[in-house]
């Protein structure tokens, strides 16, 4: 079961990735293509309310409230079992909100990897390592996401300074340049895209859920506590066709 959570969302997700590729590939490939009426081109800087960095965290296990690090974004997906717990700050305008578009920024191996905020998160911020993209308009966010994910290697490359100690400028993410489809054609996109990042965002649950029931078990099963040896299997199983 955890196994096959995976899969489906892996698939869900390559199916999304294509969708966006296929609205704005053909003019990326070919800069003097003619734009659809209505669409544009523009620097994420002038679809997006905040580009910044995180905060500097001071780690605690007497707290509720996690911080993101540059493990939490893997696969395009947000990994909050991978956060740590941090003495609580004040509510600022970096505390994490729904659809915002997270980007690791620092080391090679780990900059440009990119996922984004898909529920409704509770006191949760992101790292000093990790840049927070904000869409002005919410019916901008799922695309801008999609395009980020697919666009990983060219956020790589922007990087600057030497191995180990690499780092993506801010302003570098401001001036990042995507085509911007009309609010109709925006619109369909967020029609399909919206409810398969919630069953994605539910299987993730799924998958918390059955990995802290096996983790429960498991060693009660290994240590005899709980015996099985007398269970059915075959009665059990009945309503299996």
């Amino acid at each position: 079961m955890l196994h096959r959570c995976t899969a489906l969302n892996g698939y869900l997700l390559e199916y999304l990735k294509t969708y966006a590729k296929n609205l704005y590939c053909e003019y990326e490939n070919d800069k003097n293509s003619i734009l659809p009426r209505k669409w544009r081109w523009v620097k994420i800087d002038e679809i997006a309310d905040m580009v910044c960095r995180g905060i500097a965290p001071k780690y605690s296990n007497a707290s509720d409230e996690v911080v993101l690090g540059q493990t939490c974004v893997r696969n395009n997906l947000v990994l909050v079992e991978n956060g740590r717990t941090h003495i609580p700050g004040k509510i600022t305008e970096k505390w994490l909100e729904k659809y915002d578009l997270l980007i690791n920024s620092t080391g090679v191996g780990s900059l440009g990897r990119t996922a984004q905020v898909w529920f409704e998160p509770k006191k949760l911020v992101a790292d000093s390592h990790v840049t927070i993209v904000r869409a002005t308009d919410p019916r901008y966010a799922l695309y801008l996401g999609f395009w980020a994910f697919k666009h990983e290697k060219y956020i790589e490359s922007l990087h600057t300074g030497s191995t180990g100690q690499t780092e993506l400028p801010r302003d570098y993410v401001k001036t990042m340049r995507l085509v911007l489809p009309d609010d109709e054609t925006l619109d369909r996109f967020n029609k399909i895209a919206a409810p398969i990042v919630e069953h994605i965002v539910a299987n993730q649950r799924e998958n918390k859920w059955l990995k802290e029931i096996r983790d429960r078990l498991l060693p009660k099963l290994m240590s005899g506590e709980i015996d099985v040896s007398k269970i059915d299997l075959a009665r059990l199983n009945s309503h299996l066709a």
